[in-house]
């Protein structure tokens, strides 16, 4: 197997971060960014890497998340087919197969349609949509799920569905900015890291002003989390985050 300068520098950042890893959280996200830099670049060399993949299928797949202040329990139907009843807020439902094609997706509430969409589908894809806005600003906000994680580490991306809320920054505490300058409905790239717990911040973009502390943040092995912040800044229900895992 070639190794390159690009893998000889992915290994000693993985052992600064590994230092890091206890002591300084903020130190070992660092250090640990510039690993999996390398490393990519390394990996483009030898056109392979251990992955943890779900398993090859040709079907999609839809979740839905209520993301909806203030609005009640709602069913969703895909196709004209009821998939989903009850969905409450900050709840997600499970998975459920779609065709990989054109998908009608509708939000029902005591038999009243609320807004309609259509998803159009890849073969093999994963993805969430979010019921979001306030009820009568609804919006679906569709994303791409990638449950495939490098072996025994795990990644990390944030979603904003906070309607009323400025622009922000994901840190570490007192630390550096992780994911920097996300606007409502936007959502970061995911981010490799070592499984760790750690204690994160939603500041204002741009600012050191906590929007809203994250503490104890784990992060177990083999796993994509997306953090999703929901409700609202000036009202309520109030500004809180959802774990979706992956």
């Amino acid at each position: 197997m070639v190794h390159d300068e690009n893998y000889y520098l992915a290994v000693q950042y993985q052992l600064l971060a590994d230092y890091y890893k206890y002591s300084d959280p903020q130190q070992h996200i660092y250090f640990y960014q510039k690993h999996i830099y390398h490393l990519q670049k390394w990996v483009k060399t030898i056109k392979s890497v251990p992955t943890r993949a779900a398993p090859p299928n040709n079907r999609s797949q839809l979740r839905i998340l209520h993301a909806s202040p203030g609005l009640m329990a709602v069913d969703v139907h895909v196709n004209n087919k009821t998939v989903w009843k009850d969905l409450r807020y900050t709840n997600s439902s499970r998975y459920v197969d779609i065709e990989p094609t054109n998908n009608q997706i509708e939000v029902i509430q005591n038999g009243q349609k609320l807004i309609t969409g259509t998803l159009q589908a890849n073969t093999g894809m994963s993805y969430t949509i979010a019921i979001a806005g306030t009820k009568d600003k609804l919006q679906l906000i569709p994303i791409i799920d990638d449950s495939t994680v490098p072996q025994s580490e795990s990644k990390l991306r944030f979603w904003h569905l906070s309607p009323d809320a400025p622009s922000v920054d994901i840190a570490v505490k007192k630390g550096d900015v992780v994911f920097s300058d996300i606007s409502y409905s936007g959502i970061s790239d995911y981010l490799g890291l070592t499984p760790m717990t750690v204690d994160l911040e939603i500041r204002v973009a741009g600012t050191k002003d906590i929007v809203l502390p994250l503490n104890r943040v784990s992060l177990k092995p083999d796993v994509a989390y997306t953090i999703v912040a929901v409700g609202l800044v000036e009202n309520s229900p109030s500004l809180e985050v959802i774990f979706l895992a992956p």
